[in-house]
Order: structure tokens, then sequence, then C-alpha cells
């Protein structure tokens, strides 16, 4: 019963800071050109797969060197950041814009499997880099899992419409 409380725990750390690297990642990459961050042909999606793989990356190293990452715990290490890097590779073709809305919905439920099986396996890695790391390190990790879980609140704002009105300011009760 301890045993899988502590698996819990460990596992919703992993996705607090997982969720953490991707909303700063999306972010930065969404306001890398701020005058074209909606307009989708200004980047093609393997430059934003790029850019996403390059900002993953630094906060990783950042990452690991607030851990101070020794030498006996880098094979756990590289394992779990090869776990948070690979969401930045996706190979789902998107939707053409003649797609009907069953073809949306698939890719969409595609995409979240696809995200879900990536989340699974960076909670697995999480729980074997903890049992890695010593106690200040788990203090560390999991402040900063804590830190962007409260970040986590504000993602719905970094959202919008196309009028650039954000979502806490849409019109609860638009005219239909």
């Amino acid at each position: 019963m301890k045993l899988s409380r502590i698996n819990a725990k460990l596992g919703l750390a992993a996705t607090f800071v997982t969720g953490a690297i991707l909303l700063s990642s999306f972010n930065s990459i969404a306001m890398a050109d701020p005058a074209n961050h909606c307009n989708e042909k200004a980047m093609s999606t393997q430059q934003m797969r790029q850019l996403m793989q390059e900002r993953i990356k630094t906060r990783m190293d950042r990452l690991a060197q607030r851990l101070e990452i020794k030498a006996s715990q880098q094979p756990v290490w590289e394992d779990f950041a090869k776990s948070v890097e690979a969401l930045a590779d996706g190979n789902a073709k998107r939707p053409g814009d003649d797609a009907d809305a069953a073809a949306i919905a698939r890719y969409r439920a595609d995409r979240a499997a696809e995200m879900a099986g990536k989340m699974s396996k960076i909670a697995d890695a999480t729980v074997k880099l903890q049992s890695a790391l010593s106690e200040d390190q788990r203090k560390i990790l999991n402040q900063t899992a804590q830190r962007m879980l409260h970040r986590d609140h504000r993602f719905g704002r970094m959202h919008h419409d196309p009028d650039h009105r954000g979502m806490d300011q849409r019109d609860p009760h638009p005219a239909s």
C-alpha cells in the first residue's frame, strides 16, 4: 500500500515536471516571433519541432545543472531526458482544411493517445530517476514540479481566439 502511494506521487511529480517543460516550451515557441505567432504558414512543422526540441533540451540541461547529476546517476538521467525530449517528436499528419468533423476528432484522439503513451514513459522514467536521486535532489525536482503546477493554472490564458482576445476575455454567453 505504501509503495503504491509513493509510486503515485512519483508519477504525479513526473507529470508536473513534464508539463512545466512543455508549457514553457510551447509559450516560448509561440512567442519566438510575436508578430507571426498565429500565422501557421510563418513556421513549418519541421521548424516548430526543431525549435521545441531545442527549448526542451535547454530546459533539461538547466534542470540537470540544478540537480547536480552525478556520474552514477547519468544513465537514469539520460533515460529521463530522452523520454521528455521525445515529446517534441510527432508524426501525426494534420488533417487538411477540407477535413470533416470526424477526421478532426480522430486526429485529436490519435494525438491524445500518442501523448498519453509518451507521458506514461516519462512517468516510468521519473520513478527510476527519483529512486537514484539524493533527498536534496528530489526536493529540487519536486519544487520544480510544484512551481510548474502553479503556472499551469495560467495556461488557459495563453490561448486565444482568432480575434486575439484571451480566453478569460471571451463573452461567456455569445449571441448565436
